[in-house]
């Protein structure tokens, strides 16, 4: 590409307006753009190894965008459509249209400071999750790294499936252009075999390695390094972290892709990992009766001294009750007359008895206790608003609904990878600006309602799940 083509301005298939260059890479450049005739902001991909046949350069981005474009999931990047422009020269330059993204890339959020062993898990599992769907579809990403996975509002997403293949498709790249980055290539792409889900695994592996300690387990730049790399072994993962996490990255870092587990698996036990542990249960009040010195307890000995003492009391109490009532009757009656002598005051009555302990307060002097919907009723369900209920907090609906999913994750209601999924995209949830705020809301929306018709939450859970949102989203639109 000449140094003015392509620039800001530029229409591209009389369709797509270039805004800003975001970011160029070895391969290919990324664009944000504005589709003119959806009127919707996108990202475009041109690629930047032109000085290679035409032919190939249209190859790979078609294959590119034809991989993308057939598979559908929350974790992976939409692919919007493919086209060709014409250089000024003449020539042409293939692009693929993808969905923008917010946020920033994990390679990025990795180079400022590792992650926690915990949060790494989390991730993954939304990358294992990714991966399970791509390879279900019979599609091998062939290149998973920390600039591959972005981190945005609306959860994980993985990016840029350029050099993906096919599963068995045969890996005949003689020029090595489609391998991808030395550090994170799995060991059979180096001796040609064909395209298999165990490569993403082993890149997957390599991810995990690198969120926790900060750099990949062969932290090479070159093909040349990594050879002696390997030969002089990896670097071990700290022994500091949970044994099963390492044991789960070491079986991924197999040099044998047929030892090493399969991505849904890994997001399984990923997703576990990923849970927070259970709280521990308080220990059981024992209520301890003690006696009197002296007096029989239940059982032999306890003969009928107890049990007579009881029944005078009871009739004593009953006496003293009788004569109180007439007492109480007798000055009603007394106060009831009126006192027609001049000079005499009434004859004083006596005070009013007090209330018993259990007598409830008069509804004049009950305070009114507005319910909101965070007061749920002991079922689980959504409680009643009363009329002068105050508007539900934002941050109080955003909290119940996470608990809703952590206490639906410990009682087995929701697939600990969804769960996991549901909280990450919770998690940055943005009220700034109300209208991105609302988009959020709604792709949880969407996200739920996909995970509940495959079967992955369980009713009641839904339920509550969908009440609670519908609760956030209340108190956004009011905040």
């Amino acid at each position: 590409m000449s140094d003015d083509w392509p620039a800001a301005g530029t229409l591209l298939a009389f369709r797509y307006r270039l805004v800003s260059r975001l970011e160029t890479g070895g391969m290919a450049e990324i664009w944000h753009a504005q589709d003119e005739l959806l009127a919707r902001p996108v990202a475009l991909k041109l690629p930047t190894g032109l000085d290679r046949a035409r032919t190939d350069v249209l190859q790979l981005a078609w294959k590119e965008a034809r991989m993308g474009a057939r598979l559908s999931h929350p974790n992976i990047a939409a692919v919007h459509d493919y086209d060709e422009a014409v250089r000024p020269e003449g020539s042409v330059a293939p692009f693929v249209v993808m969905e923008l993204l917010a946020g920033e890339t994990l390679a990025a959020r990795v180079a400022r400071a590792p992650l926690s062993w915990r949060e790494a898990a989390g991730i993954g599992a939304a990358v294992a999750d990714a991966l399970t769907a791509a390879h279900a579809s019979g599609v091998v990403h062939r290149d998973v790294k920390p600039g591959n996975v972005m981190l945005t509002p609306t959860g994980i997403k993985i990016l840029d499936f350029g050099i993906s293949a096919v599963a068995g498709e045969p890996d005949d790249d003689e020029t090595g252009a489609t391998f991808g980055t030395p550090a994170y290539v799995a060991p059979e792409r180096l001796d040609g075999k064909p395209a298999e889900p165990a490569t993403d695994v082993y890149g997957l592996g390599v991810l995990l390695f690198e969120m926790v300690t900060g750099q990949p387990p062969y932290p090479v730049d070159t093909w040349e390094e990594l050879a002696q790399a390997r030969a002089e072994g990896a670097t071990a993962l700290p022994s500091t972290l949970p044994a099963a996490f390492r044991e789960l990255v070491t079986r991924c870092l197999a040099d044998e892709p047929d030892r090493r587990p399969s991505a849904a698996e890994v997001g399984k036990g990923l997703a576990e990992l990923a849970a927070p542990d259970e709280p521990e249960q308080p220990a059981p009040v024992v209520t301890v009766t003690r006696h009197r010195a002296g007096a029989a307890g239940p059982g032999p000995g306890g003969d009928e001294r107890p049990r007579s003492g009881r029944k005078r009391l009871v009739l004593w109490s009953s006496l003293v009750a009788l004569v109180v009532s007439a007492l109480a009757l007798f000055a009603a009656l007394g106060t009831s007359r009126p006192n027609v002598e001049a000079g005499r005051s009434p004859a004083a009555s006596p005070p009013p008895a007090s209330p018993p302990p259990s007598a409830a307060p008069s509804a004049k002097a009950t305070p009114r206790t507005a319910v909101s919907t965070t007061a749920p009723p002991s079922d689980g369900g959504a409680a009643p608003l009363e009329a002068d209920a105050p508007p539900l907090d934002a941050d109080v609906a955003q909290a119940r609904f996470r608990t809703a999913v952590e206490d639906g994750r410990a009682e087995g209601q929701i697939r600990p990878d969804v769960a996991v999924d549901l909280l990450n995209l919770l998690r940055p949830l943005d009220r700034g600006d109300g209208r991105q705020a609302d988009e959020q809301v709604a792709e949880l929306r969407r996200k739920l309602d996909d995970r509940i018709g495959e079967g992955s939450v369980d009713t009641a859970l839904a339920k509550i799940l969908r009440a609670r949102l519908a609760d956030l989203d209340q108190a956004l639109r009011s905040s």
